[in-house]
C-alpha cells in the first residue's frame, strides 16, 4: 500500500465517524458505507411507466466481497438494490446501487 493509501485508510475511520456510515450487504459480506441520497427518476411509456432509484455508496475496497459484484443483489437502507456499476480505487470504491420498478 502506497503512503497516500495509509494516510487515507487512517483518516477514514475519523472521517466515517463525523460522516455517519450505514450497513450495506452483497451476498453474505457486510460492510460499512457512506451513502449519498437516493436519486428518483420516473420514465412514462405507453401503458406504464419505468421508476428508477439509484445511490451511491463509497466503501473501503478491502471490505469488498472478492471477484465481480456488479449485477449481484444488495441490501441498503432496507431495502433491496442491485450493483449497477464499481469505480474500484486501491483504497476505496464508488457503487451505484440501482432499483427499478415497472408499473
Amino acid at each position: 500500500m502506497s503512503i497516500v493509501g495509509d494516510f487515507a485508510k487512517g483518516a477514514a475511520a475519523q472521517s466515517f465517524a463525523m460522516i455517519g456510515v450505514e450497513t450495506v450487504t452483497i451476498g453474505a459480506t457486510s460492510f460499512d458505507a457512506v451513502l449519498a441520497e437516493a436519486e428518483l427518476s420516473k420514465d412514462f411509456s405507453e401503458g406504464g411507466f419505468e421508476l428508477t432509484r439509484r445511490l451511491s455508496a463509497v466503501v473501503k475496497t478491502a471490505d469488498l466481497p472478492s471477484g465481480n459484484i456488479v449485477k449481484k443483489k444488495a441490501t441498503a437502507r432496507s431495502s433491496s438494490w442491485r450493483v449497477d456499476s464499481e469505480m474500484r480505487g486501491a483504497t476505496f470504491t464508488t457503487l451505484t446501487l440501482t432499483e427499478i420498478e415497472k408499473a
